[in-house]
């Protein structure tokens, strides 16, 4: 496979990967936002202003207005500034546009529903953001037209290089995003005492979970029960969980085998290889008090090892 055509993928699998986060995260935000205002008006804040952190390098403008809510000036700029390398306008536009490079290595399913959903995108950036409930209703169509394109590529690709790359690009771009999410988050979640207010306390870690798209698989495994002790070993050690750390460091694992062959391990499989080992036998019961900030900048920090690694071994030219 030509290095442009790999690099080209790569890059669509991790922009694609990045929009469907975004929209999540902003909709699961301005679920938890509308919920607890009025009541608990600074964690709903930190909330938003959590995204600057998970999505570094990231732009938020002044509000339109003085009387303007902050989850208005935060749902601007994450979903439609298309100057903002980490709105979903941005980077579904640079999908579309990796995904026109290489149009012959795509189905016409995949590209078509890429291509749609960008075109709605597109079009309700012309006409603005009247209001929140609008919005929302755009954020919601964006996410679906998402899941179309990623059906598209599971049930229209030939499992060759050019899906392996696309996957090691999505799995990436998931396990990075999802380490930078728990260090935002946990934090302040495992600081607070669920006696000051059992509610809140309860949907802050509920939350967590709908942001990294693991709350109905965290529930079938656990019921009703929101204890940090379980949470956090979920999100991190659970094998079968797509959205868990061990989970995604395994696809990426098996992409960079599958690409290198028989052949040597490469830089990336080494780097990845030992930390897919450290989730693999880490104690459960130990965890909880591992996720903290040391562990997950070594995850974000392999991740982009692992990324520039990739990058220098099959890309450069």
């Amino acid at each position: 496979m030509l290095s442009r055509v790999a690099d080209a993928l790569y890059w669509m699998g991790r922009y694609l990967e990045r929009s469907e986060n975004l929209t999540r995260l902003l909709l699961v935000t301005e679920d938890f936002s509308s919920e607890t205002q009025g009541l608990a008006e600074p964690i709903a804040h930190a909330a938003w202003k959590d995204l600057l952190a998970i999505f570094p390098s990231s732009q938020v403008g002044p509000p339109a207005s003085a009387f303007a809510p902050m989850s208005q000036t935060y749902l601007v700029a994450f979903f439609l500034d298309g100057a903002n390398p980490y709105s979903v306008h941005y980077s579904l536009r640079r999908a579309r546009e990796n995904a026109r490079s290489v149009r012959e290595a795509l189905t016409v399913e995949v590209f078509l529903a890429l291509n749609e959903t960008f075109r709605a995108l597109e079009a309700y950036a012309r006409r603005g953001a009247p209001d929140l409930p609008s919005m929302r209703d755009a954020l919601s169509s964006t996410h679906k037209g998402l899941f179309t394109v990623v059906g598209a590529i599971e049930h229209t690709f030939t499992r060759d290089q050019g899906w392996l790359f696309l996957q090691l690009g999505t799995s990436l771009e998931r396990i990075y995003r999802t380490a930078l999410v728990l260090r935002a988050k946990l934090p302040g979640l495992t600081a607070t005492e669920p006696r000051t207010d059992v509610a809140l306390y309860y949907t802050q870690w509920r939350t967590l979970l709908r942001a990294l798209g693991s709350l109905e698989n965290y529930r079938r495994s656990y019921g009703a029960r929101l204890e940090p002790e379980l949470v956090v070993p979920f999100l991190l050690l659970d094998p079968y969980s797509p959205r868990s750390l061990r989970y995604g460091m395994e696809a990426v694992k098996g992409c960079l085998e599958r690409i290198a062959g028989a052949g040597e391990a490469t830089a990336a499989l080494r780097l990845v290889g030992r930390l897919h080992a450290d989730l693999c036998y880490r104690d459960e019961r130990l965890a909880a008090a591992a996720a903290d900030a040391v562990f997950l900048d070594r995850v974000v920090d392999a991740v982009a090892q692992a990324h520039d690694a990739v990058t220098a071994h099959y890309f450069a030219t």
